[in-house]
């Protein structure tokens, strides 16, 4: 496993580490040296050189400023190091694109973290047509993909497509397209302009009303793709299970505190009404899971939900 080491001026390295941490979980490979607001280049280098003796195999800096002293520290010690590479330009994007890609290369981490600077206004006038809802009667030219949808993953996330979406769980799985099954965000031209930008750009997305995305899905309209099926409440799963829609498993992962509601998990509160949609649910046959990123266990929902 390469280590990845974030240095920077100041508290910027744990910081960004606080924040992926939050999107991916805690990982062991990620370490952070800051040069401190009273200290020096001297002080750096001798927190650096420490840590650095403390690592073991390959190791990945990423700097926040080309030409800092941070960065100039690093370069005058392992400039040489074929165990070393040393990049510049520290974001979260970036962080985050190597943390879960371990075997990406120096350069091809500084290629992809170009396309993390977006204007985001002008990008979501660009694409406020993204996903053109066309409700399919005829399914016959499908035929031979009925009933073999390649689920990856079924998802209950009441932010929908999000970091640990769109940046951990999609791109683990190899997904090739995601589907939103949700009758608002598919009535709504803003919302899936949103839910396009939040989607990485190789992957296909779908914001469908509920019982549009069961029938779709069921007579195999996508064919062999790989799809992330994602809804935003326990309601619209039942609701596309009642449509004719079937899968064998749902990942609870995101449901957020509503007055009323109860702790399930850290991220998981849930209202008296959705207990019992959780309940039906699961008496169709549906093994129901928590786990809110892939380096999580993944826990029994509903006993932990009866308990």
């Amino acid at each position: 496993m390469k280590n990845i080491l974030l240095i920077s001026h100041g508290a910027m390295a744990e910081g960004v580490k606080g924040s992926l941490e939050m999107i991916v979980g805690h990982l062991e490979q990620i370490h952070t040296v800051s040069l401190k607001p009273d200290g020096d280049n001297i002080q750096f280098e001798n927190d650096l050189l420490a840590k650095m003796k403390a690592l073991n195999g390959q190791t990945l800096i990423i700097a926040d400023l080309a030409g800092g002293t941070p960065c100039n520290v690093a370069v005058k010690n392992y400039l040489e190091d074929d165990q070393v590479e040393i990049v510049a330009g520290m974001s979260l994007p970036l962080v985050i694109e190597a943390a879960v890609n371990p075997d990406i290369t120096a350069d091809e981490l500084v290629g992809l973290s170009k396309d993390s600077v977006v204007n985001v206004k002008a990008k979501m006038q660009q694409t406020v047509e993204v996903t053109a809802t066309e409700v399919e009667t005829d399914f016959d030219k499908y035929k031979e993909y009925e009933g073999k949808a390649k689920l990856v993953n079924v998802r209950i996330d009441e932010r929908l497509i999000h970091g640990q979406v769109a940046g951990i769980w999609a791109t683990s799985l190899d997904t090739q397209r995601i589907i939103v099954a949700n009758d608002e965000a598919a009535a709504d031209s803003l919302q899936k302009s949103s839910l396009r930008m939040a989607a990485p750009t190789s992957i296909r997305l779908s914001v469908l009303p509920v019982s549009e995305a069961a029938a779709n899905i069921q007579k195999g309209k996508y064919g062999k793709q790989r799809i992330f099926l994602l809804f935003k409440n326990p309601a619209d799963v039942l609701r596309y299970l009642e449509a004719g829609g079937s899968f064998e498993t749902i990942n609870v992962g995101n449901m957020s505190y509503k007055e009323g509601a109860r702790e399930v998990t850290k991220s998981i509160q849930v209202m008296e009404e959705e207990e019992t949609v959780f309940e039906v649910i699961a008496s169709k046959g549906v093994k129901i899971t928590a786990q809110l990123v892939p380096n999580d266990p993944s826990i029994d929902f509903m006993d932990k939900l009866r308990n």
